[in-house]
């Protein structure tokens, strides 16, 4: 059986499980709340288990165990491989037994490396931050961590649904502008927590991205496009980061040159702010005006925040 999921750029992802898999997938699937596949997918990825592969007389890395040929190429992290070929369609992701539940779960964020540099050759990000949404308008909510992205999420009111605290795919949407869909919260996975699931397959239409740094008083300022490119392009490839998939310097250059372009498409198309958070005021509601009014409410909302302070 294969599961799937279809993101909002159109792209149709396909995870199939080896003989040996299945488990590892059925619980990867109920995490990203995914659901058997119906009809074909435009990439797959296939789990396979074995053990770390090992390199010819000249250096190359010989093809997965279970497939033939040259001319693979393989990316490592310290519990996997994924594994391309220009001639196979899919994509192999080979997993180094272990009985670590930690392990796993590393195992499972690096399976997602092939989704976040497809997303990002078609104009996306993968980023580091907060997905929320209130009657159908997603917000970004991107800071480092410790700025205090889930404690905002917790202080939401009713009428905002958090889709997720910590992670988010931004990609291209075919009609223009960005949708976004919500990625697990790798730290709250486990074998003796909660059973939470994120459902990847749902994407909200990106309406803004705020910029989190901690402050006394609520306030929101516009930011620079330039300001908003570097500090997405950031957010992208702390991800790229976290996976720790080795490649080669050229091709992290590459990926790395194209983010950056993807950063300053989406710092273009869709609304920036700084949003300076406080541990008590109802930042929502500023958020909320903004989301109505566009930049003409700044000016009104820090004024009123400056005279109740």
């Amino acid at each position: 059986m294969m599961y799937g999921f279809r993101l909002s750029d159109s792209q149709c992802w396909g995870i199939q499980p080896g003989q040996e898999t299945g488990e590892w997938a059925d619980e990867f699937a109920r995490l990203l709340g995914l659901e058997p596949l119906q009809g074909l997918a435009d990439k797959t990825i296939r789990l396979e288990r074995f053990p770390p592969a090992s390199v010819s007389d000249d250096g190359h890395p010989r093809a997965p165990h279970g497939y033939a040929g040259e001319g693979w190429q393989v990316r490592r992290s310290p519990f996997l491989e994924i594994w391309r070929h220009r001639d196979v369609r899919e994509i192999v992701c080979g997993l180094h037994e272990t009985q670590d539940f930690n392990q796993v779960r590393a195992q499972m964020r690096c399976a997602l490396f092939p989704v976040y540099d497809a997303i990002v050759r078609r104009g996306g990000l993968p980023l580091h931050g907060a997905l929320v949404e209130r009657e159908g308008r997603g917000v970004l909510l991107i800071g480092k961590s410790g700025v205090g992205k889930s404690t905002a999420c917790r202080r939401l009111p009713l009428r905002w649904d958090v889709l997720g605290d910590d992670l988010a795919l931004a990609v291209r949407r075919p009609g223009g502008g960005f949708a976004a869909h919500p990625l697990p919260t790798w730290s709250a996975v486990g074998p003796n927590l909660e059973k939470c699931a994120w459902d990847i397959r749902r994407g909200v239409h990106l309406s803004a991205v705020f910029f989190l740094t901690q402050a006394v008083e609520d306030v929101i300022l516009p930011a620079g496009r330039a300001m908003a490119t570097v500090v997405l392009a950031d957010a992208a490839m702390t991800i790229f980061e976290s996976v720790r998939v080795h490649e080669h310097s050229l091709e992290k250059k590459l990926l790395g040159g194209n983010a950056f372009a993807n950063a300053a498409a989406m710092a273009k198309s869709v609304p920036t702010y700084i949003l300076r958070l406080s541990l008590t005021g109802q930042f929502w509601e500023k958020i909320e005006e903004v989301l109505e009014k566009g930049d003409s409410s700044l000016l009104q909302l820090n004024a009123r925040g400056l005279k109740s302070a």
